[in-house]
């Protein structure tokens, strides 16, 4: 087929199918999963905060490839590109799993994250190439996300089934299937011609983009160990703070004056939907990255254990695969944002509202059904609506700018801030309820005397002595503190969720400046850097 990647006697429909196998593959490739940052603790011997900043080394590493994507696909044979990343993925996922300190697992996680951009983004131009052939950016996001997000919760649920039985480095296995059906795909199927001019790699802007990894692993520091180094009060916090915010203003400033910078900063300057669409973004992940106030009340409160609560998690696939191409589809067609982004955060609001309603422990699995299916739809919406919105109405030249603000303003930036915000407060608000619910359990009040000789009655029953029962009766006590706690400064967190939300979806509403006046000739390239 003339333009194909594939050789000729490759019949259509096996195209096609090849295609979509090495999309999938390439989302199924992960460095350290992060619900396997505990277990990777204990073997390493180092702290859990340690190893969390490993694994946002590799998202730091992702990101920060992807401006290089353009001139590397130049460079490189398509087949030949796809040869060289998926024999690096390979090996480094065969590495990863024989690391014996966290300097190699952070080398090993940060290059396979980088390699995984590069394979990923070439796949994915093909991919585009063959099911989205009028380039319409709705469509390319309803169906990528849709793909992607879904593929993503199956991968946390595998991870979580083998970390139950065998060692976190067989979760590095999962990904080896995929790859080893990629490689025969490209070997067999897959012609070596340039269908491209060649660019030289020496014109790529290294310095600018080793800045651009040190600032943000500076920042992903600071969000990661601020707590429990006491944020500003630690000499060395307050350096790797001073350090992120010089490395972003040098980076800033070299991307200004070199003549091939790294990123073209001044899209952000150029295009006001680009700086409104990177600005809710953060907003966006404001009031979504909360994922850590759920698990701990489904492990704490209720007892589940990482398999379950990944199984749980599955109820976000529904809302992937129904919402995000209905929204693609909308968007395609009528090319509005305001009516989708209004939907997006208002649903956002009814998860908050109705979830801390109804926090508790005696709830079950199936009490999450609706509260994860608004979810999944409310950030499937909005993350859909918001890619779409920056991405039109832009010169070619200027989209892989613009698609790397995109990237970075939530995985980099947002994502590690919301985080380390969120955990914050939600340990602040348990500590504070921890102290008034604890004042309420007197000695004084006959039920918790009663409650309190039971326990101890039924340690002595068991065999303790008076001691142990003791210390176990205060043990059984705190540990139902702590759940009362642990609710009430969920729900705290919750309603101001709630209340942020609203005011998101007013803002969609209000902003003149989400209105698109859509101009077809300027949409008609491909968003990848696949241009074959």
């Amino acid at each position: 087929m003339k333009n194909s990647l594939f050789h000729e006697p490759v019949p259509d429909w096996l195209e096609k199918i090849c295609i979509v196998l090495l999309v999938c593959s390439q989302i199924m490739v992960s460095g350290i999963p992060s619900n396997a940052i505990a277990l990777v603790t204990s073997f390493l011997g180092d702290e859990k905060d340690t190893i969390q900043f490993i694994y946002y080394g590799g998202v730091i590493g992702s990101a920060c490839a992807y401006p290089l994507i353009g001139r590397i696909m130049r460079y490189f044979r398509k087949r030949q590109l796809l040869l060289i990343c998926i024999s690096l993925e390979l090996v480094l996922l065969i590495l990863s799993a024989f690391t014996r300190n966290n300097l190699q697992l952070f080398l090993c996680n940060f290059l396979l994250s980088s390699v995984k951009m590069v394979c990923l983004i070439t796949c994915l131009g093909i991919f585009l190439k063959k099911f989205n052939p009028s380039n319409s950016r709705g469509l390319l996001y309803g169906i990528y996300y849709a793909l992607s997000f879904s593929l993503s919760q199956l991968y946390s649920y595998w991870v979580a089934l083998i970390l139950q039985t065998y060692s976190w480095k067989y979760t590095f296995l999962i990904s080896l299937p995929g790859i080893f059906i990629s490689f025969l795909i490209v070997i067999f199927l897959m012609h070596s011609r340039r269908m491209e001019k060649k660019y030289p790699l020496y014109q790529v802007d290294w310095l600018g983009y080793l800045l651009f990894v040190a600032a943000s692993l500076c920042l992903c520091f600071v969000c990661i160990f601020g707590q429990r180094l006491e944020w500003m009060n630690n000499d060395l916090i307050r350096f790797m703070s001073a350090a992120a915010i010089v490395g972003y203003i040098l980076w800033t400033i070299r991307m200004l004056v070199v003549k091939r910078p790294y990123v073209d900063v001044r899209v952000l300057v150029k295009y006001s939907h680009v700086r409104v669409g990177v600005l809710l973004m953060v907003a966006l992940f404001f009031v979504y990255n909360t994922f850590s106030i759920s698990t701990e009340f489904m492990k704490v409160n209720l007892g589940y254990n990482d398999p379950y609560v990944a199984a749980t998690n599955l109820y976000l696939i529904i809302p992937f695969v129904i919402f995000i191409p209905v929204t693609g589809i909308w968007l395609h067609k009528v090319h509005r944002v305001r009516e989708s982004l209004f939907v997006g955060f208002a649903l956002f609001a009814v998860y908050y509202l109705y979830t801390a309603r109804f926090f508790y422990p005696e709830e079950n699995s199936n009490f999450f059904l609706i509260p994860m299916v608004i979810r999944g739809a409310a950030y499937g919406i909005s993350i859909t609506s918001l890619s779409y919105y920056a991405s039109v109405n832009l010169p070619a030249a200027d989209n892989s700018h613009r698609a790397f603000f995109s990237i970075i303003s939530r995985s980099v930036i947002a994502a590690p801030i919301t985080s380390a915000l969120w955990l914050d407060r939600f340990n602040y608000f348990k500590q504070k309820q921890y102290d008034i619910v604890s004042a309420q359990y007197g000695m004084d009040d006959y039920r918790v005397s009663g409650l309190w000789k039971n326990l101890v009655s039924g340690h002595l029953k068991a065999g303790s002595s008076l001691e142990q029962a003791e210390q176990l009766a205060h043990g059984s006590m705190h540990g139902m503190i702590y759940k009362e706690a642990l609710i009430l400064s969920a729900q705290n967190i919750y309603y101001v969720l709630a209340a942020i939300s609203i005011l998101l979806a007013i803002a969609a509403l209000s902003l003149k400046v989400l209105n698109i006046h859509y101009v077809k000739e300027k949409n008609k390239y491909p968003l990848t850097y696949m241009d074959v």
